[in-house]
């Protein structure tokens, strides 16, 4: 009875999940655009490693993998022991208007970001106070990934600092208190006990922004005119939807599962080392 209750979820894994995983890499196996296909065994991997736009997308993962998931636990860390120190009353005003960047569809905000940092936009009219010449955000790939970076990180926090904040409920009252008794500060004990307390809500947080950091791909869509800040998936839209190369798409698709995977073993085991 119990195999049978297990049944809709294995098809649907069966379906949906492990039978588009097998197509994708049979098909990276050809060369395609759904009307002449050819099968070319691995030369679509091998002529990813010459394509100049997919090496640059390779980088700029790598980049983000590196930036993001970084800025992304410090930046909810310290915003999760300000809101902590908070009332009450203000802690739930605080969660409810840190989350409303998480609510927001990708591309809606993204259109908010383009005024931001458009050419005559909010952040060019503030450099202008101070006498500085406005900056074409987008220009290059330095100030797009940059850009891209602060758009992500602050689109996320709000659902990571949740987490944190429900981990800090977990803890033990009495905890706190016999820090106090024996003369810690209010900074020595979040550094030296809640940190530690809360370091597998913190690895948990790492690994999330790291597989995300890989899938940005709206903000990009929406806001880069060349492929300056281009990730994998941006680079396999072009692939095969622009450039109706799916074989190839499908090659990029393979490598960017396999990434996503080492990253997450290697992340789990982190977090279990941590734990022992």
């Amino acid at each position: 009875m119990k195999y049978f209750l297990l049944m809709p979820t294995l098809i649907f894994f069966l379906l949906f999940t492990l039978w588009p995983i097998i197509k994708v890499v049979e098909m990276s196996c050809y060369q395609t655009n759904f009307i002449i296909t050819r099968f070319v065994g691995l030369q679509n991997y091998v002529d990813l490693f010459h394509n100049e736009a997919f090496i640059q997308s390779i980088k700029n993962s790598l980049l983000y993998i590196t930036i993001l998931p970084l800025l992304n636990v410090i930046v909810s860390v310290s915003i999760t022991f300000l809101i902590a120190d908070l009332s009450k009353k203000w802690q739930d005003i605080s969660k409810i208007l840190i989350y409303i960047p998480v609510l927001g569809g990708g591309i809606i905000l993204a259109q908010v970001w383009r005024w931001v940092f458009a050419i005559d936009g909010l952040m060019n009219w503030i450099l202008s106070l101070f006498h500085i010449a406005p900056v074409y955000w987008f220009g290059n790939s330095v100030t797009s990934i940059v850009v891209i970076c602060v758009i992500v990180v602050i689109a996320s926090f709000g659902g990571y600092i949740i987490m944190l904040l429900a981990a800090l409920t977990s803890i033990d009252k009495s905890i706190y208190e016999a820090a106090k008794i024996d003369g810690a500060s209010d900074f020595q004990i979040k550094i030296k006990i809640i940190l530690p307390l809360i370091k597998s809500t913190i690895a948990l947080i790492y690994l999330l922004s790291m597989i995300a950091s890989l899938q940005i791909f709206e903000y990009i869509y929406a806001l880069v005119p060349q492929q300056y800040a281009a990730t994998i998936t941006y680079n396999i839209y072009v692939t095969g939807f622009k450039n109706s190369k799916w074989g190839l798409a499908s090659a990029q698709a393979v490598i960017l599962m396999v990434i996503t995977f080492i990253l997450s073993y290697f992340q789990r085991k982190i977090g279990n080392e941590s734990n022992k």
